[in-house]
């Protein structure tokens, strides 16, 4: 056989990154995703034997018939708990219908119900988004979604995704320019959370690799089967969809030469016409004997010799022609990882190394018990971490080693350790929170963060302390240091608050930069180099391991003005 596979791109090595597929087809999309290291936790579409399709060829089984046009946020949330209690997903991705917009489609209908479908994707998005929180969407469709006729739809589809809490990037990319053996132009409209990377700007990716042609494509395949009634879809040669429409038109006999709508023949020497094909519209192979093989056509769209379509020859041309070409999604899907991913994962690794040499040690930081966590981050209220509250903190977990302890202590008696460190109200909030734990929590702390807040005096840097620092969730602990650096660091347009700790603004981007498992590590990093090195009037940005991509950083070493202190960067 001497058929060439299109390439695809070199595999990431971090881990995969989960999403969700509305409107997945038969999973072109999706297996673009998958080959940039992400995975679809679910995928959702109408067309049942495209779901079939796309369960053949995924070990993880993740599509189910669904109608989207239907479907609430609500209820694609819960199908989305039961298909994945674990994991989430980060990001969502989708093309919903085009015909609606496709210049190939002449008889297009003035209120088409597809043409809604793109206003459908943005409403779940917004659900979805409010309901879990999300990183970014991709919205594929036809290049004619921006045309004059549908200007007004495409400007409502991009007001919905905004108002779903993304900034837009919209580019025309050409699969022939990602190594697809065809011209075909697409539309991609990628959206990043405005609210967890407000910094990010999002390119779209530059070609990769020029167009093969049809011969380095296709050439050498044997003869395909030729439709037949009762054929046994297991008795076809080559691969399974290795079969085409039997050559009825005696156009055939003498070797198609035109070029018309229904036969239009490809050139050996030249990338193919867009395989999207409409009613006996398959276009001819190059020796103009007959239509292309489904197989051929998959291979045109840079399927893997390995992907099998379900359905009839019918259902098989249907899900091709409405396949995004994998090699085009791998391309926008490495850019999402390029844009949002990697700088993170760069970000989380040169804190961690830094710290890993420099960290400050505490008694509190080598213990997990939330107890003595909560003792400490009391303590640390307003006041720097030095040898009064390491002495005072030692005290206290000696003498009341526990919630029940505590609840017993006398006012009195504990304001007496706590007050060299000044703020001597912490010994009645104590013994307070402690009763209240002793008499509605049974002395345990509760894991959720709302509860948390509910206790006297825990307040939002406690509470998210004690999620990340105890319980080895994914929260970003807020204080005026922590707010100094983000700000900084990433050039926020923010102006750092009275109560950093409550900014809802910062909560959302320091929650984006910690990792599954290592939140705790992360936030006391970036505690460390706030004392280190960003300091609040003198920053010691020299031996700062951060300088290299910090915005503060290339502002003064370019010698523009240096933004000031509660100022934004």
């Amino acid at each position: 056989m001497c058929a060439v596979e299109v390439p695809l791109a070199s595999r990431p090595t971090t881990g995969s990154i989960p999403v969700i597929s509305l409107f997945c087809g038969c999973g072109g999309m999706d297996l673009g995703f998958s080959r940039a290291g992400f995975v679809t936790l679910l995928a959702l579409d109408k067309n049942k034997v495209a779901i079939q399709s796309y369960n053949v060829n995924d070990a993880r089984h993740a599509a189910r018939e669904c109608d989207l046009a239907k479907l609430t946020g609500r209820q694609l949330a819960q199908l989305l708990r039961e298909a994945s209690p674990a994991e989430l997903p980060r990001g969502v991705i989708g093309g919903p219908p085009c015909q609606a917009f496709s210049n190939g489609n002449t008889n297009k209908k003035r209120h088409d119900p597809r043409a809604r479908l793109g206003q459908a994707f943005g409403h779940l998005l917004d659900t979805l988004n409010r309901e879990i929180g999300l990183d970014f969407f991709v919205f594929e469709n036809v290049v004619g979604l921006t045309t004059r006729p549908h200007r007004h739809r495409f400007a409502s589809i991009q007001r919905t995704l905004r108002l779903a809490g993304f900034n837009v990037f919209v580019e025309k990319l050409d699969a022939g320019d990602f190594g697809v053996p065809q011209r075909r132009h697409r539309l991609l409209i990628v959206g990043i959370n405005s609210a967890r990377f407000p910094w990010v700007q999002f390119k779209h990716p530059e070609p990769t690799a020029p167009a093969p042609t049809v011969r380095e494509a296709i050439g050498g395949l044997p003869e395909p089967v030729l439709y037949r009634r009762g054929i046994n879809r297991d008795n076809i040669p080559v691969h399974v969809n290795h079969w085409t429409m039997y050559p009825k038109s005696r156009k055939f006999l003498t070797g198609i030469q035109g070029t018309g709508r229904s036969f239009k023949r490809l050139a050996w020497g030249k990338p193919s016409y867009t395989v999207a094909y409409g009613n006996r519209e398959i276009h001819i192979h190059p020796a103009g004997n007959r239509r292309l093989s489904v197989f051929e056509a998959m291979l045109l769209q840079g399927f893997p010799y390995s992907y099998e379509l379900s359905g009839s020859l019918s259902d098989q041309i249907t899900q091709v022609s409405d396949a995004l070409p994998p090699p085009l999604a791998e391309a926008v899907a490495a850019a999402i990882r390029k844009s949002l991913y990697t700088p993170i994962e760069s970000f989380q690794s040169s804190l961690l190394a830094w710290w890993e040499k420099n960290q400050r040690q505490f008694p509190w930081r080598k213990t997990a018990d939330p107890y003595k966590i909560l003792i400490a981050e009391k303590l640390l209220q307003q006041t720097a971490a030095t040898d009064n509250v390491v002495r005072a903190y030692r005290q206290i977990v000696t003498k009341y080693p526990n919630w029940y302890a505590l609840a017993k202590a006398r006012v009195g008696e504990l304001r007496g350790i706590v007050e060299p460190l000044g703020f001597k109200y912490r010994a009645s909030e104590l013994v307070s929170l402690a009763r209240s734990l002793c008499k509605h929590h049974a002395s345990e702390l509760p894991r959720d963060l709302r509860q948390l807040l509910k206790l006297p005096g825990v307040g939002d840097y406690c509470a998210r302390a004690l999620m990340s620092f105890a319980f080895g969730q994914r929260f970003g602990v807020i204080d005026t240091n922590v707010a100094r650096f983000l700000v900084r660091y990433f050039g926020l347009p923010l102006r750092i608050s009275k109560n950093p700790a409550r900014d809802r603004r910062l909560h959302a981007v320091a929650d984006a930069l910690m990792p599954a498992a290592k939140s705790k590590e992360i936030n006391l990093a970036i505690l460390d180099i706030c004392s280190a090195h960003c300091k609040a009037r003198e920053p010691q940005c020299s031996g700062c391991p951060m300088q290299g991509s910090c915005a503060f950083y290339r502002t003064a070493t370019a010698g523009k003005a240096v933004p000031s202190e509660g100022s934004a960067a």
